[in-house]
């Protein structure tokens, strides 16, 4: 049985339970409902409650304890907090992961033809070539980000490799090219995983995702374009604003 995005019965089953441990609608150290009482409230096979089981006991929900039965298990939350909000330093500090010591993996660094939407954001010309950089970041070595950035050659030439590896890219971005950053404006939108992005994030196909794009002004003149796309399981959005 699969739902309307053709997802496993399994994968609903798993995805459910786990809300259900969040919420400590099954708190920490307590015994969930036995296979077969879950069998019977999915309306599902056993082979497919302990395929659902499995999946949660690889991701550290859930440990089996023999004889007794499949204890929720105690876990960090490793939700990572994004801030909406007018301050930019605000938005930069959780954006780039300093508070969960985030690793970051480069994928990609070309010169390719601008794409249609980038071209429109920065105001290009037809076939006008843009440089894109695509990078991953992780916690603990797993992906929960997924970040592309476009800009002109002639700026992101000047940034070392080694800056965006020890810091955020818009840092090194200000401070390479000699720019000062004045604002930015983002577009924020739901969306499930691709094929590339569920390989990138190591997702299934049709996981929820946030997509945010975030386009940067230097004296009101957009200059850079940041596509990213945050695992909806991994993050948090908070907005705030003062009264």
């Amino acid at each position: 049985m699969e739902g309307g995005l053709g997802v496993p019965l399994f994968i609903q089953i798993a995805e459910t339970i786990k809300r259900r441990i969040l919420e400590a609608e099954y708190p920490v150290g307590s015994f969930i409902p036995a296979a077969w009482e879950l069998e019977k409230e999915f309306k599902a096979s056993n082979i497919t409650i302990r395929k659902a089981l499995n999946r949660l006991v690889q991701e550290g929900y859930l440990v089996p304890k023999r004889g007794l039965g499949t204890q929720v298990a105690q876990r960090q939350d490793e939700r990572v907090e994004i801030s909406l909000t007018g301050d930019f330093r605000s938005w930069i500090h959780t954006a780039s992961g300093r508070k969960h010591r985030m690793g970051v993996k480069i994928l990609e660094q070309d010169i390719v033809v601008c794409p249609h939407r980038i071209r429109n954001i920065l105001g290009l010309p037809e076939n006008e070539k843009i440089w894109r950089m695509k990078r991953i970041r992780t916690i603990k070595g797993r992906p929960i980000s997924y970040f592309v950035n476009f800009a002109s050659p002639e700026l992101a030439i000047k940034i070392r490799t080694d800056d965006i590896l020890q810091r955020s890219f818009i840092e090194a971005f200000q401070e390479s090219c000699g720019i000062k950053l004045s604002k930015m404006r983002q577009r924020v939108q739901a969306i499930i995983a691709d094929i590339d992005l569920s390989r990138a994030l190591e997702v299934d196909f049709g996981a929820p995702l946030f997509f945010v794009e975030t386009t940067y002004f230097a004296q009101d003149r957009p200059v850079e374009v940041t596509d990213m796309y945050f695992r909806a399981d991994r993050y948090v959005y908070i907005a705030m604003q003062s009264f």
